[in-house]
């Protein structure tokens, strides 16, 4: 009982810091983003740049990782490749230790949809988990390639639906982990180290029941352990990386920006005008309708609305674009947010949006964004 109220409180305390903690965040890394702008790639200034960013997403992962296990937040999916997100994770778990790591990625690896930010949550998680179990160093190897999960009966083992999976092994040669605790690693709390909170493989466990998957673990001690996570595959194709990695995307129109933090609306001013486009600013969801509505009424159009999905004390997104759906029901709307765990943000189509920010966003995701929810002119 005990357990579950501290994990309570952990839930309502990430609850209530990760709005402003996502808002100051935002303002950080939005701004790093338009200072980069104009620099040469290869100068000093765009690599110092660059990581502060890279830290910023670190951060904003920790907050997710809170959320996410206390709170159950759902999946942010987007069709992606492990490979990418394998690498970056588990390199930046290894920093500063005394262990290594070996890669094997199969030529033919099938693409996942998945929620990046979690998904590197859990190798981050494993990975720690493995250097700790290594206080002296030693190897570690992971391995990504494609898994066919059968129907029960044949010789299939593992608690997976039958299809297509991608499996990531990852190896240690730590201590090990003692048969009578093996079926305890996932539990919340539970840990064999001193120093910890034991949340680590369980969020692990969470996030990738939450994908669809499995997460396995064989250890003998002495010798290592194990653990392999099993991911859908996804039949949907992931775009180019000359379309990932071409830049921002530039349009025109008029945006109506509706946020109840002046910086981020000044921010979102800039990043915009920067793409080309004329913003429109809104404090809260009761003044973008009313905006809406005055242009409406004046032959005015909007190329798309970008709401903030909670406004403490005021109506937030979701309703505002109810009552915005009402004057133009074929507006185009995206929802902006830090609050990972909301189904608005899992599931935005289900609630009129055609596309969403999850704060804290830099240049290029606002721009991609806006390309998928405005159309090209001549479509």
């Amino acid at each position: 009982l005990q357990k579950a109220q501290r994990l309570e409180s952990v839930g309502i305390l990430a609850g209530g810091i990760a709005h402003d903690f996502n808002n100051i965040l935002t303002a950080i890394i939005g701004n790093i983003s338009m200072g980069k702008v104009g620099l040469a790639p290869e100068s000093e200034s765009y690599a110092r740049l660059s990581v502060a960013e890279q830290a910023c997403q670190r951060a904003r992962d920790l907050t997710r990782q809170l959320l996410t296990f206390s709170k159950g937040g759902a999946p942010l999916k987007q069709v992606m490749t492990v490979e990418e997100v394998v690498r970056e994770s588990a390199t930046f778990a290894l920093h500063g230790s005394k262990s290594r790591c070996s890669f094997e990625f199969a030529p033919d690896l099938l693409p996942i949809e998945a929620d990046r930010g979690q998904i590197g949550q859990v190798i981050n998680n494993i990975v720690i988990n493995a250097v700790q179990a290594m206080p002296d160093g030693g190897q570690l190897a992971i391995r990504c390639r494609n898994y066919t999960a059968h129907k029960r009966g044949g010789a299939q083992t593992l608690p997976l639906r039958p299809g297509r999976y991608v499996e990531i092994a990852i190896k240690d040669e730590g201590v090990g982990i003692p048969e009578a605790y093996i079926q305890q690693v996932f539990d919340p709390y539970f840990s064999t180290k001193q120093q910890g909170s034991g949340l680590g493989l369980a969020t692990c466990y969470s996030i990738v029941s939450k994908h669809g998957g499995f997460i396995a673990v064989t250890s003998r001690v002495g010798r290592g352990s194990q653990f392999t996570v099993y991911l859908p595959a996804s039949a949907r194709k992931r775009a180019s990386a000359r379309t990932i990695r071409s830049g921002v995307f530039r349009g025109k129109g008029r945006i109506l920006v509706m946020d109840d933090e002046p910086s981020i609306l000044d921010l979102m001013t800039v990043m915009l005008s920067h793409l080309g486009y004329k913003i429109v600013k809104a404090r809260d969801g009761a003044q973008a309708v009313e905006i809406f509505r005055h242009a409406h009424q004046s032959g005015l159009s909007f190329a798309a609305v970008v709401m903030d999905l909670t406004v403490p004390g005021g109506m937030g997104g979701r309703e505002a674009l109810e009552a915005i759906r009402k004057i133009e029901p074929e507006v185009r709307a995206i929802v902006a947010s830090g609050y990972a765990n909301d189904p608005v943000m899992s599931n935005y189509r289900q609630f009129g949006f055609q596309g969403r920010i999850q704060k804290p966003f830099n240049l290029q995701e606002v721009s991609r964004v806006l390309q998928m929810v405005i159309p090209a002119e001549g479509d």
